[in-house]
């Protein structure tokens, strides 16, 4: 597991088949795509920071292109494609395979963390 930069894996825990880590990504044109990538395993996890305070948490390790990561809070894309589109990826929440959340639900949550992240860039004087 190579794209675990900011968790240290404590314990790994195996999961239930069909649950899914759900992403957004924005286009230049605005318009949002969903991905769903499948929970491989769960992990115990603490947060590799230099806070003094310590953090542990369970996470979803998925399947990234061709490589296992926990599940982050964005996906840092390492380049900007040519038309100057942001490549982020934003993690939105877990899907259960028993909630059975429509794809509408996962377009409003989309929405909504594109909206805090362009609000957050703006305090920043980055947008």
């Amino acid at each position: 597991m190579n794209k675990s930069d900011n968790w240290k894996i404590l314990q790994i825990i195996p999961a239930q088949s069909g649950w899914t880590a759900v992403h957004c990504q924005e286009s230049k044109n605005h318009e949002i795509t969903i991905f769903n990538r499948p929970i491989i395993c769960w992990a115990v996890v603490e947060a590799v920071a230099d806070t003094a305070a310590v953090r542990r948490e369970v996470r979803g390790v998925e399947q990234e292109s061709n490589v296992l990561a926990v599940v982050d809070d964005f996906i840092n894309a390492e380049q900007v494609d040519g038309s100057g589109t942001d490549q982020n990826q934003y993690f939105l929440g877990y899907n259960d395979p028993d909630a059975h959340k429509e794809s509408h639900y996962w377009m409003k949550q989309a929405n909504e963390r594109l909206r805090m992240e362009r609000e957050k860039d703006q305090r920043r004087g980055i947008a």
